[in-house]
């Protein structure tokens, strides 16, 4: 049965690497520019699982035999199964030689990832940086965290079950102590800052320098919600999730009743897939008292975006309806209203939506305005807000 899904899996990894090669090939053009979209970023993900990865446990396994031949020893039975492999180290004249040729494979892992860094010094094109940098990152990933807690479940291939059950308990703790350490160590250095934010500059430049700007006129006015806000938009695109969420803890702090703070939180939401707490969030920002229709009409159709997101058709429409009314040329509740329609069977609706906005004369472009536009939702608050603090200084000049 074991044997039977192995080769089951096999045959689904085969199928999901040819789609991915015919995904490289289809999207050739759309990955030679300088700022890659979030579907290019995953589809560097796979090519790294589906395409790299396979080359690199063949490389370890054989790594594995050859080292056991080395050593006096021998593999007899091997198996291979892309992502994980077979091989168990036979008639090593000590028992003190098992421990290098279980973990030979796992060292030239790790002597291939280092090996790549200086690559990344070079700053390559933003989608081979993106290849590289996660390469590096499952090399390390793979082997220190996700194959030992595999193996903890009894999975994964017998390199951890055999050094359990047939290595010395001081060899086998001082492996586990040096685990230990680099993966924690890892997991640190994933986390930093500084480390993600070189990641960044590499596979997102352009916004990588607003995110330099950002930080700048971020520190000089520490208290600004409008550079708060900001900021913690820009980190969230660079990848930085953590300490976005530390800005919006800061703007919740500083300014906890502002029309930043009711943009910025549901933006994140939905960047972190919570689409209910995003839908909750736009709908209240969008009742807010005396904001431009335009950006009312941004909330609603970001609220009709989480209500789709999270597979609710009949208030993504009801919501699309109501920005709509507010901007009759609002790109995006037109998008997902054809969207909804679609999924609901309604094909002549959907078609009448495409016309609408074709005669409006709508450009059809929403890369980065889903939900939202950030850059155009934090003018229309700046100006907002502006506008209400000249108010309020006009009102007060005749009580002097």
């Amino acid at each position: 049965m074991g044997e039977i899904f192995s080769k089951l899996a096999s045959f689904i990894l085969i199928g999901v690497a040819c789609s991915t090669v015919y995904r490289l090939v289809k999207d050739r053009a759309c990955l030679g520019r300088d700022e890659l979209r979030e579907d290019e970023r995953s589809l560097a993900w796979r090519v790294v699982i589906f395409l790299v990865l396979p080359l690199i446990v063949a490389l370890e396994l054989r790594t594995t035999i050859i080292t056991s031949e080395w050593l006096g020893g021998w593999v007899k039975d091997w198996s291979y199964g892309l992502l994980w492999f077979e091989a168990i180290p036979r008639n090593l004249p000590d028992v003190d030689l098992l421990i290098p040729a279980l973990f030979a494979g796992v060292a030239v892992q790790f002597t291939l990832a280092v090996m790549l860094l200086p690559a990344l010094l070079f700053r390559p094109h933003p989608f081979v940086a993106t290849v590289l940098g996660y390469t590096i990152g499952a090399i390390f990933g793979f082997n220190l965290i996700v194959d030992p807690v595999i193996s903890l479940m009894g999975g994964g291939n017998s390199r951890w079950q055999l050094a359990y059950t047939a290595v010395p308990r001081d060899q086998l703790m001082v492996v586990i102590g040096v685990y230990f350490l680099a993966a924690i160590s890892f997991v640190l250095l994933t986390r930093n800052k500084a480390v993600r934010l070189f990641f960044a500059d590499l596979s997102r430049p352009v916004v990588a320098e607003a995110l330099r700007t950002a930080l700048c006129e971020s520190k000089a006015e520490p208290e600004n919600s409008f550079q708060t806000c900001r900021l913690s938009v820009l980190l969230d695109r660079a990848g930085l999730k953590r300490q976005s969420m530390q800005e919006v803890r800061k703007l919740r702090r500083t300014a906890p009743g502002s029309l930043y703070l009711a943009f910025l939180e549901p933006y994140i939401y939905y960047r972190q897939r919570r689409y209910d707490s995003a839908r909750t969030g736009f709908e209240r920002a969008a009742t807010y008292i005396g904001i431009p229709e335009n950006l009312r009409a941004g909330f609603f159709a970001a609220a009709a975006c989480s209500a789709f997101a999270d597979g609710d058709t009949r208030r993504a429409l009801n919501f699309c309806e109501r920005a709509l009314e507010f901007d009759a040329q609002c790109l995006v509740a037109r998008m997902v209203k054809v969207d909804s329609y679609l999924r609901n069977g309604n094909k002549e609706q959907a078609g009448e939506e495409v016309m609408a906005a074709i005669r409006q004369g709508l450009d059809f472009d929403v890369e980065d305005k889903i939900p939202l536009d950030p850059e155009f939702a934090l003018r229309a608050i700046v100006r907002f807000e502006k506008s209400r603090a000249e108010t309020s200084l006009e009102e007060a000049v005749p009580s002097l």
